[in-house]
């Protein structure tokens, strides 16, 4: 009896060591493409700044998305403006294929994902919690600001605060002309006061 537990327990180091190296083997690639996003990102995806988004366990899909929309498009050998601007993101993806895109995306979303440690105004998270829109974000977004059942939708709860904020004045903005803008047309009709406040309280969530 001992001995068939000891080959049990065995066998499944064996298979769980094996499933690492695996993944390990499949990361690889995106670890090295991405080294230079911890510059601005932090380490494994951890920002440390509150403008900055962390991108460690963010949703693959999303990652993938975000960095293919301010990935420059060429057109008959011109290029064109991407679907969402950003100066350096232009800048450093227009060198990456979409494979390596992928790849990165895969990498930071096997990340782990650490909430903001930024500090945050109470006042703020109160009213966000208490907004009347609040159900309206948390419909898509989920009651803690994650969504595991669509890997489009980005993991809000625990993001830093001032990106959250600028990426609603963008989308109320009409600067993020991307495939899903459409659905952040509600933002349209909600004050610049109340975005803040909502951007607060998703950053407080873990």
């Amino acid at each position: 009896m001992r001995k068939s537990i000891m080959i049990l327990t065995l066998s499944l180091l064996t298979i769980t060591t094996t499933a690492t190296i695996v993944m390990a083997q499949e990361n690889e690639e995106g670890r090295r493409f991405g080294n230079f996003c911890s510059s601005c990102h932090g380490t494994a995806g951890a920002a440390v700044s509150d403008a900055i988004p962390s991108i460690g366990g963010q949703h693959k899909d999303f990652l993938k998305n975000s960095m293919m929309d301010m990935k420059p498009i060429v057109v008959d050998g011109k290029e064109q403006a991407p679907k969402r601007y950003s100066t350096l993101m232009k800048i450093f993806l227009k060198g990456y294929s979409e494979a390596e895109i992928e790849a990165m995306a895969d990498w930071y979303s096997s990340r782990p994902w650490v909430p903001t440690s930024y500090p945050l105004n109470q006042d703020l998270v109160a009213k966000g919690k208490a907004s009347t829109q609040l159900e309206t974000c948390t419909s898509c977004h989920g009651a803690n600001g994650n969504n595991v059942e669509d890997a489009g939708i980005p993991r809000i709860g625990g993001q830093v605060p001032t990106y959250l904020y600028n990426a609603l004045l963008e989308y109320k903005n009409d600067k993020r002309m991307t495939e899903r803008a459409s659905e952040m047309e509600l933002v349209k009709e909600i004050s610049d006061e109340e975005l803040k406040a909502l951007a607060e309280y998703f950053s407080s969530l873990k």
